[in-house]
């Protein structure tokens, strides 16, 4: 695994087997760390907010999540990497954490999702000791229970850039051995919203597909892609110059 940078953006470069190997012997070393899946919205959110860029940066692992960073890497760069999904980490180690005997905890979603959430991974043997909903005013309240919980794994699913951001704020004094922001992952893995096929998967679509769940975005995923095609180009012509 490699580390390098994109838009002054920490990124690892690599295979999935040397992603998942990294995460795992960290885990069992017991060494916090703090990953971020990055897809485009997340990275295009590190050019335009430096403070957000700040936060990436100081994270331990920088995993590309998204088609559209695996090209900007690829064309800038001259660059390879596999992409990772965020909610294939969060189930690869989830499934590990069966073997291993890891906690895990859930934050984000509505309450409904995350309960339902919570009640599948606890059916396929999963070792959930708490949840909480993503819409809550004391932060305090959150902090305490994930505490008391003592989890190994943390997942954040409240959105780009809020999850990030609010690890980044709280990490050092989470008692947790790894937090991760998984986006959608937990409205995904209640059942309220349902992955790409493998084809379009394979296609490096799934962005479309959400694209096509979510009519909130209609107008907003529209305007992402093209600012980021064009910051993407934009770096480009600087580098011919």
């Amino acid at each position: 695994m490699k580390e390098t940078t994109l838009f002054e953006t920490k990124l690892f470069c690599g295979t999935r087997e040397e992603f998942c190997r990294i995460l795992e012997k960290r885990l069992e070393r017991g060494e916090k760390t703090f990953v971020v899946t990055m897809n485009a919205s997340i990275l295009l959110a590190a050019i335009e907010n430096e403070e957000y860029r700040n936060v990436i940066n100081e994270a331990d692992v920088v995993v590309p999540d998204g088609a559209g960073v695996v090209w900007a890497l690829k064309f800038l760069r001259g660059l390879s990497t596999e992409r990772f999904p965020g909610i294939e980490i969060m189930t690869h180690l989830c499934e590990l954490s069966k073997e291993k005997g890891w906690k895990v905890y859930l934050l984000g979603a509505k309450e409904e999702n995350v309960r339902t959430a919570t009640g599948n991974l606890k059916n396929q043997g999963v070792n959930v000791v708490g949840f909480h909903n993503g819409y809550f005013q004391d932060e305090e309240e959150v902090v305490r229970d994930i505490n008391e919980k003592r989890p190994h794994l943390l997942f954040v699913g409240m959105g780009v850039p809020k999850q990030e951001l609010w690890i980044h704020k709280n990490f050092p004094r989470l008692e947790v051995v790894l937090a991760m922001g998984v986006g959608g992952s937990i409205d995904v893995i209640s059942g309220k919203k349902r992955r790409a096929p493998k084809w379009i998967q394979a296609m490096n679509l799934e962005w479309l597909y959400r694209f096509f769940q979510s009519p909130l975005n209609k107008r907003r995923v529209p305007i992402q892609i093209a600012k980021f095609v064009f910051h993407v180009f934009r770096e480009k012509l600087k580098k011919k110059n």
